[in-house]
């Protein structure tokens, strides 16, 4: 069974020898808990897992319910005992909490019990699923267009008002500043912040209906611009 579980992992990540893997399947959905091999389990292990998994399909239910979408009978969750297993699973830097991959359809966590202390956890699971049922856009210059929403609704940060953000004073620069990755925290941070109050004016302006529209219909660029412009009039 070991190795079964194995050989599917690799091909889900292609590969991560530095991580052995352990599999549950709760409720349809397959969690895998990614170890250290360097690095011992801690007692409660399990019933950690099996915490998260709870939380985590209570999660992923409700919010299927609330956009009255279909429920997946099966989704794959990754939980990295630590920090350096993360980063090397997904690429993402030490600082991010949770990471969904759209391509795969693969969700990742750092170790609950770490996010749990940080007071992250629940606000981590939500916004990662809202990814899951975000419609996606093809262009992958825009997606990050796809955070602004998610991040309006389930925010990962405490939200800072309007008038002490700086917004860059052109579209273009905005959308630069969004396809940059942030290399320390507190660019990620200030991008974050940036986000969530755009895709919350889009929110409260056009409705969570018509930002899904918006994402959905994958329109012209140049409306998304004209959106931009009248956000700036606000500021």
């Amino acid at each position: 069974m070991k190795s079964s579980v194995l050989l599917l992992l690799i091909t889900f990540l292609c590969p991560p020898l530095f991580a052995e893997s352990i599999r549950f399947v709760i409720e349809g959905h397959e969690f895998y808990f990614l170890k250290d091999p360097n690095s011992p389990l801690k007692n409660g292990t399990k019933e950690m897992i099996q915490e998260f998994a709870d939380q985590f399909i209570l999660e992923l239910n409700n919010e299927s319910e609330r956009l009255n979408l279909k429920k997946p009978s099966s989704v794959s969750v990754f939980i990295s005992q630590n920090t350096k297993i993360f980063t090397r699973t997904t690429g993402q830097p030490s600082f991010i909490a949770a990471h969904f991959l759209l391509e795969s359809e693969q969700f990742h966590f750092q170790n609950p019990s770490l996010l749990n202390k940080k007071n992250i956890l629940s606000k981590s699971i939500r916004h990662e699923i809202c990814h899951y049922f975000s419609p996606h856009i093809d262009n992958v210059d825009l997606r990050w267009l796809e955070e602004s929403y998610c991040e309006s609704l389930y925010p990962t940060n405490a939200i800072v008002s309007k008038k002490f953000l700086q917004f860059p004073n052109s579209w273009e620069r905005f959308k630069q500043s969004n396809r940059d990755k942030p290399s320390d925290k507190k660019r990620e941070l200030k991008k974050y912040e940036l986000l969530s109050s755009w895709g919350s004016w889009i929110l409260k302006e056009q409705g969570e209906i018509q930002f899904r529209d918006l994402l959905k219909n994958r329109v012209q660029e140049k409306e998304w611009k004209t959106l931009y412009s009248k956000f700036l009039k606000t500021q």
